[in-house]
C-alpha cells in the first residue's frame, strides 16, 4: 500500500524510514511508546504526531505507527482510513516469519545488546511496541496471541472510524476504489503488488550483516573479533 500511495503522489510513512532517513525519529517514537503503554507521561496528541509525521500524507500500518491507530484517527478527524484485511492465516505466516522470527532470533538478540547506537535503538522501538501493544514478549507469546490481536485490531478500527472516512480495500481490486475514495486520478500503470515478506527479509538480512561488519571493524579484542565474524557468517548464510 505504501508503494500505491507514493504512486498517487502521497508521501507515505513506512517503518523502514526509521532505519535510514528518519532514524533520529526513533527517540520520539520511543517516548510515544513509553507514554502510551508504560505510563511515563500523557499520550501523544496531534502536536506531537505532527512532529513525527511532518512531510507525510499517509501512514503505513506497521510498527510502531500501527499501535497508535486509535490515537491517530482521533488526532486527525479529517483523515481517511484505508483498511486492508488479509487472510488471517496468510498474514500470520508472514508476520511470524518477517517480524517475530527476526525480532527474537539469537543473532538479532545478541546484536541488540552489542550495538547500542543503532540495532538497540530500533530494536527497542520494535520490542516495546510489540510488548506494550500486543502483550508479546517472546515467540511463544506470538504463537498464542497474534491471531487474536489481529482480529481485535480490525474490530477496533471498524468501530472507531466513521463510515464516510473508511474504505475496506482488497489489493486485488486495483486502483479504481482507492482512487475514488481518495479523490485521485487513476494512474496509467498497474497497481503495485510487492512481495512484502521477501522485501522485509532481504532488508533485515542486509541490516544485520552491515551492523555485524561494523562491530567487527570496531572490535579490539580477539574474542570479540571472532564472535563478530561468526555473526556475519551466520547472517549471510541465512
Amino acid at each position: 500500500m505504501s508503494a500505491a500511495m507514493e504512486k498517487l503522489g502521497i508521501p507515505c510513512w513506512h517503518s523502514f524510514r526509521l532505519l535510514s532517513t528518519n532514524f533520529p525519529d526513533n527517540e520520539m517514537w520511543q517516548e510515544a511508546i513509553d507514554r502510551k503503554f508504560f505510563g511515563k507521561g500523557d499520550p501523544f496528541g496531534r502536536a506531537e504526531f505532527d512532529q513525527l509525521l511532518h512531510g507525510f500524507g499517509a501512514i503505513s500500518s506497521d510498527t510502531p505507527a500501527i499501535a497508535f491507530s486509535e490515537d491517530l484517527i482521533a488526532a486527525y478527524p479529517e483523515a481517511k482510513v484505508v483498511l486492508v484485511e488479509r487472510n488471517i492465516d496468510s498474514w500470520y505466516q508472514s508476520y511470524m516469519t518477517a517480524i517475530i522470527e527476526n525480532m527474537f532470533h539469537p543473532v538479532s538478540s545478541v546484536l541488540y545488546h552489542l550495538d547500542r547506537s543503532f540495532i538497540h535503538v530500533i530494536g527497542k522501538v520494535q520490542r516495546t511496541t510489540v510488548e506494550g501493544w500486543l502483550g508479546i514478549k517472546s515467540k511463544e507469546d506470538a504463537e498464542h496471541l497474534a491471531k487474536q490481536r489481529y482480529r481485535e485490531y480490525y474490530a477496533l478500527i471498524r468501530k472507531i472510524t466513521p463510515p464516510d472516512r473508511l474504505l475496506e480495500f482488497k489489493l486485488e481490486q486495483g486502483w479504481a476504489p482507492l482512487c475514488e475514495f481518495l479523490g485521485k486520478p487513476i494512474p496509467d500503470e498497474p497497481f503495485p503488488h510487492l512481495n512484502d515478506q521477501t522485501w522485509f527479509d532481504e532488508k533485515v538480512k542486509l541490516l544485520i550483516t552491515r551492523q555485524a561488519k561494523a562491530l567487527l571493524a570496531k572490535a579490539f579484542y580477539p574474542t570479540t573479533v571472532a564472535f563478530a565474524a561468526v555473526v556475519v557468517w551466520y547472517a549471510v548464510r541465512k
